[in-house]
């Protein structure tokens, strides 16, 4: 099966679910994932060669769970499709229980709740998944899996939260260069692109030139890809067990770093639901990492943060900065998206943490990127800051402004070689900090600091401000059309609401 393939069935099963009622994007993703983990675990058991190794007798609280009902095979030849359903709903949410599965397998079915409306509907669904042998199909096909299932998620705003551009994560993810043996934490994790990233990042450096491939990744890129041949066992360990923390406060996405973490190979790491900057401290707020890459939340209510942070109230990606100071190993590095208003914002909560970064990091490099950065989910203008926990001040910073990123930069999203794309520039110059006009600069950080903190390039003289912010005729007409469809849309359920009022007329 290839990825074409595997969209095509992931559409059948999307369309199942928005015939049965099942519509809003998150919840018929996690009922999908439900269904095809579950078809995995008994993959699994037998790739183990031991029948019973998942689907047996467990005691939970002194109970005996019997897990042998849900095996696939056995769940989905039960002839009685209300029944079939009846045992899912039943038993599916305490596998989260089960001392035998990884981590991230009992994050993904904690709280779990079933909500397919009836057993016909879950019988069309598990037909479509049975033919399907998952662990035998090819890595890259796996790891494509959710990638192109959340795709539908950008249907949604909150979307924005957690639909980090793969292709940019790629880029910091090269930048920051985290090492086998270090330790990589995103307290915003989302679906858990970046620690897919990192995870390939250092599989690839330790492959042998011979078995790296160049394979198509989604969004019509070729990326390259390593086996991690040259790993020692211990070193392998280590990268599935303890390299990767994936931090998310949404349980229903977590759910999709679990599963994406399983489809990877390192559902052995820890996946954690928890708040990274509110609410009462836990024992991850005293741990430190070697390499911290993440995605905050663009938007959302300012929030009292934890004591360590050590700032006062302030917008969540503001904290979540502060966050990534204090959880930062000394020598360690970090790569953190921001909205551009980090760069210009005056606020108590602004000023500090700037101040706090350029004391007590080397920030080495503030990336701005161009406007539909990250289109469709959200236009908020977006930028990146890399730095390195040093405990001495900052003494020049690099800037970089990214004019183009070989896509559209349109709702409708479209990459190729006929788009402008800065990032290869961009990533050649990194390494020496090198400076052209009009692109790359360096700028001392006394300047910064006269500025007021201001990091914004055209504060700095850097570039003149852009002071149109016109939308693009492409985008308008669009938005237009989507408008007018809207309103046909409710014109034809007002005509059908008033013809059943005239064929069923109530008594008066």
């Amino acid at each position: 099966m290839d990825s074409a393939s595997l969209s095509s069935l992931l559409k059948r099963l999307c369309k199942v679910m928005w015939e049965a009622n099942v519509t809003n994007p998150i919840t018929y993703v996690t009922q999908i994932s439900f269904l095809i983990f579950l078809k995995m675990l008994e993959e699994m058991e037998a790739e183990r060669g031991d029948p019973n190794a998942i689907f047996k007798k467990v005691a939970i609280d002194g109970q005996d769970v019997d897990f042998a009902k849900l095996r696939w095979s056995t769940l989905t030849t039960d002839p009685d499709n209300d029944r079939m359903l009846r045992t899912l709903r039943d038993l599916l949410p305490r596998l989260t229980f089960h001392p035998d599965l990884s981590i991230a397998a009992r994050a993904l079915f904690e709280d779990a709740a079933i909500v397919i409306p009836d057993g016909a509907t879950l019988r069309r669904a598990v037909d479509i998944i049975s033919p399907v042998h998952f662990l035998s199909e090819d890595a890259d096909v796996k790891g494509d899996l959710f990638e192109i299932l959340v795709n539908d998620l950008g249907s949604q705003k909150k979307a924005a939260q957690f639909r980090t551009p793969r292709h940019l994560i790629r880029v910091i993810v090269e930048m920051v260069n985290p090492q086998i043996g270090e330790t990589m934490c995103d307290s915003a994790g989302g679906t858990g692109g970046f620690a897919i990233a990192v995870y390939e990042h250092i599989l690839l450096a330790n492959t042998s030139p011979q078995f790296v491939r160049e394979v198509p990744a989604p969004y019509g890129q070729t990326v390259k890809r390593g086996l991690g041949d040259k790993l020692t066992p211990a070193q392998w360990e280590f990268l599935q067990k303890g390299t990767i923390h994936l931090f998310e406060g949404d349980k229903d996405i977590i759910r999709m770093a679990a599963m994406n973490a399983v489809l990877h190979g390192f559902d052995h790491s820890p996946i954690v639901r928890r708040d990274g900057i509110g609410g009462s401290e836990d024992k991850w707020d005293e741990v430190q990492f070697d390499c911290i890459v993440e995605n905050p939340p663009f938007s959302g209510a300012s929030q009292t943060p934890k004591r360590s942070l050590r700032v006062g109230k302030g917008d969540k990606y503001v904290l979540f900065l502060a966050a990534a100071l204090r959880s930062l190993r000394q020598g360690g590095r970090a790569g953190v998206v921001l909205p551009s208003g980090i760069l210009f914002g005056d606020t108590t909560a602004h000023i500090e943490v700037k101040k706090r970064l350029l004391a007590e990091c080397d920030l080495q490099a503030v990336v701005t990127l161009p406007k539909g950065m990250f289109e469709p989910y959200t236009p908020t203008s977006t930028c990146f800051l890399i730095f390195k926990k040093t405990g001495r001040p900052t003494k020049n910073v690099w800037f970089y402004n990214v004019e183009g990123d070989g896509s559209s930069l349109r709702k409708a999203r479209k990459f190729g070689a006929g788009f402008r794309n800065d990032f290869p520039d961009m990533l050649a110059k990194w390494p020496t900090q090198a400076t052209e006009d009009g692109k790359a600069w360096l700028v001392p950080v006394n300047k910064i600091v006269e500025n007021n903190y201001n990091l914004t390039p055209s504060s700095l003289g850097l570039i003149e401000a852009d002071k149109t912010d016109h939308d693009e005729p492409e985008d308008i007409l669009e938005a237009t059309v989507e408008r007018e469809q809207r309103i046909l849309t409710l014109v034809a359920e007002m005509r059908e609401l008033l013809q059943q009022s005239h064929i069923n007329p109530q008594d008066g």
